[in-house]
């Protein structure tokens, strides 16, 4: 083979990798736009965690309600490392004093968890979603005592804008903060804003 067909092969070489690269980070970009502009809105609040480990640097641990399931007792637990969906269902909102009046309110943090599993629900009603994670921790039931179940769902850390940490961090500590998380069909979650006492503090942007 000739230098210059060397030479071309390389740069064809060179162009396929760098297509590739850019066809899976434009499908990235596209499944997390999608995601976040037409996925299920679910308002989830935030729980303290250590406060040691709540701020780092530029972005903020975030823990749910639904990050530790509790499993009736007798129930085999998960594998840890396998996939794990838990329904949350959205309770009633309470009447308004003016019926009268518009409803403008946000979305309120009053999903709570109603099930789960090791696979994606086939029928839900109109009130629950299933959002998917992946076990991290089991303890062992018995007769008498229930699984706790650790789940992992990728929404666990959120970067913030420069100087809004400290601010964030207090309203998780003092529980005013809630995670407004887009999920998907397939119960895929992210992260779309951040909301405190009504008011959203946080918008995710698209790109």
């Amino acid at each position: 083979m000739s230098p210059d067909s060397q030479r071309r092969n390389l740069w064809l070489a060179i162009a396929a990798v760098a297509l590739g690269q850019a066809t899976v980070l434009g499908y990235m970009i596209w499944d997390r736009v999608a995601l976040l502009s037409n996925g299920r809105e679910v308002v989830l609040e935030v729980i303290p965690v250590d406060p040691r480990s709540l701020f780092r640097g530029d972005y903020v641990i975030l823990s749910y309600e639904l990050s530790r399931v509790e499993l009736p007792a007798g129930t085999e637990p998960p594998k840890r490392g396998t996939d794990y969906y838990v329904v949350v269902q959205k309770a009633p909102e309470p009447a308004a004093a003016d019926p009268a009046a518009p409803n403008v309110a946000a979305p309120s943090a009053n999903w709570k968890v109603v099930g789960g599993g090791p696979e994606l629900p086939k029928e839900l009603k109109p009130d629950q979603v299933a959002i998917k994670g992946r076990v991290e921790y089991t303890s062992r039931a018995t007769k008498e005592t229930p699984a706790t179940v650790d789940v992992h769902y990728g929404i666990e850390s959120f970067f913030v804008p420069e100087g809004t940490g400290r601010e964030l961090e207090k309203m998780v500590g003092d529980r005013k903060l809630s995670a407004i998380i887009a999920v998907g069909d397939s119960g895929k979650p992210a992260i779309k804003g951040l909301l405190s006492e009504g008011r959203r503090v946080y918008e995710e942007p698209l790109l």
